[in-house]
């Protein structure tokens, strides 16, 4: 029986393919495991009992340096003293009671955006068990919970300030978007292209244009690229906690300063752990689908 050359490549075209296929699944599950764990974590629906876990673990890791009572006062005169109050910025209260209304006023302002129905209610519902605080720029409102991280309002009147005080801060407040939910849309976008690439040996005869070295470039440095989508995330919220600590140098005493500062590290910690793990996750990604695709090649050689 004669084996046809054309039946022979087809043979190998088709072990390719799937071998190239293989090599893809793989990559995309480890690179985009680390985003889809945090968009599922977002997106969960999470029992009574369990938000209320959560924000006793919060309240742990960063408690709350006075009183309710102390704060709201605190905070209040530091609104007017910075000029916020002035700009329109508001600081509201949310309770078990008002927790719904909350929770449709903030999705009002986030309709357009997938998802906001449920993610609006976890929301809302964590400041009713201390475990959240937030300033929405779309309202102007700085929301904060009676149960606890009520504390974090000076970080949150710095958020205010990066926004009404600040162009360039509001152009990175802005630019979040591209990290929504510290899921890096751009990131993945380009993580997925590096995927369906492949990086091709340059030769004086065979010389890449321009195009084949930028898609290189993405393909060869996806990690890089996805922690860049987290930078407008990290400089604004280290630049608003920089400008909390300020503030409340001006009400507080040093050991309630000190306090907070070591809160607003923490804080500051699970988003720096976030754009780590899911940059390296992506680097990771495209390194193991090459490490699949170069062995299929170099057996391919040794045939």
């Amino acid at each position: 029986m004669t084996v046809s050359p054309v039946n022979v490549q087809n043979a190998q075209n088709n072990k390719q393919s799937k071998r190239s296929a293989a090599a893809i699944a793989a990559g995309a599950a480890i690179g985009a495991a680390p985003s889809a764990y945090v968009f599922y974590d977002t997106i969960k629906k999470y029992s009574p009992e369990e938000m209320k876990s959560l924000g006793k673990t919060i309240q742990l890791m960063m408690p709350d340096v006075d009183t309710f009572e102390n704060i709201q006062n605190i905070a209040q005169k530091a609104l007017k003293d910075t000029g916020l109050a002035q700009k329109g910025v508001t600081i509201n209260t949310v309770t078990p009671q008002n927790v719904d209304a909350v929770a449709q006023e903030i999705k009002s302002f986030a309709s357009k955006q997938p998802f906001i129905n449920r993610i609006s209610q976890k929301f809302a519902q964590m400041f009713g068990y201390g475990g959240n605080a937030a300033y929405v720029t779309s309202n102007k409102k700085i929301y904060i919970g009676e149960s606890g991280a009520f504390s974090s309002v000076f970080h949150e009147m710095g958020h205010a300030m990066n926004g009404n005080f600040s162009k360039s801060m509001k152009i990175l407040q802005k630019l979040r978007d591209v990290a929504p939910y510290c899921v890096p849309m751009l990131g993945l976008a380009l993580f997925a292209a590096g995927l369906l690439h492949r990086v091709k040996p340059e030769s004086l005869d065979n010389p890449k244009s321009k195009w084949e070295k930028t898609k290189d470039f993405v393909k060869n440095n996806s990690g890089k690229l996805t922690f860049l989508t987290f930078l407008p995330i990290l400089i604004e919220e280290g630049v608003a906690s920089k400008k909390g600590i300020a503030l409340a140098k001006n009400y507080l005493k040093p050991e309630q300063v000190a306090q907070l500062a070591k809160n607003y590290k923490r804080a500051f910690g699970t988003y720096a752990i976030v754009a780590a793990l899911t940059s390296a996750g992506i680097g990771l990604g495209n390194i193991i689908a090459d490490a699949i695709q170069n062995k299929k090649n170099e057996k391919q050689t040794m045939v």
